[in-house]
Parts: structure tokens; sequence; C-alpha cells
């Protein structure tokens, strides 16, 4: 969003158009749902066979509706089931700092801390 260029703009271009598309398709967000965000945060520990690398998982939700999600495979090669989880929760939180100041520029401001939840009962 810092350095946008041509290729970002026809980009936004077809997502636009796009949308005009599918004005009557939709999901339903109600005025009257909280704005508190919740993170969900997961791992594989060495879910790939080839190289052992773990997967991380991480999906938030703004009042009851899912807002963003991402799966991908870590960089590291985690040597226990608790690495692999403290790299997913790094992850999220990353993008949990990155989210909050984007919806604070959107003029939408989350009340209190921002709860972090993880499977992993020896990471927590």
């Amino acid at each position: 969003m810092s350095a946008l260029r041509t290729l970002h703009y026809t980009a936004l271009l077809r997502i636009l158009r796009y949308l005009k598309g599918t004005m009557f398709h939709g999901l339903h967000y109600s005025a009257y749902s909280s704005l508190e965000l919740r993170a969900f945060s997961d791992a594989d520990w060495a879910g790939d066979p080839a190289d052992r690398r773990s997967a991380t998982g991480f999906c938030f939700f703004l009042g009851n509706y899912l807002l963003t999600w991402c799966s991908k495979k870590q960089s590291l090669t985690a040597r226990s089931s608790n690495e692999a989880e403290y790299h997913a929760l790094a992850n999220t939180t990353h993008e949990r700092l990155w989210l909050r100041w984007l919806l604070a520029n959107m003029g939408v401001s989350s009340p209190g801390a921002i709860s972090l939840y993880c499977d992993n009962q020896s990471t927590i």
C-alpha cells in the first residue's frame, strides 16, 4: 500500500469490475455485531514429508464474521511442535498488528486487546 504501481491499479480495476458484476451476491454483516477482533492460530509440526517444514495457519474474526485468513509453509524447520507453534504465533501477531493499524486507518477501532487463541497447551 505504500508503493503503488500501475500493476496495482490494474488489479484494483479488475476487482471493481468483478464486484460490479456480483452486486447481488455477498455476505451479510450485521450493524449490531461487536467490533472485537479475535485471532486463531495453529501449526502442524513437520507436515511436509519432503523437507519436514511446518505449516502455519491463522484467521481473524471481527465480531462474528471472518475477516481474513492465511495458510503458508514456515520458512524455518522447527525442532518441536512448540517451536512450530511459536513461529505460528509470531506470524499471527505480526499480521494482527498490521490489521489493527489498517482498521484504525479505516475508522474502525477495536475496543480493548485483541484476543489470540492457540490450541497447544504447552505453548500457551
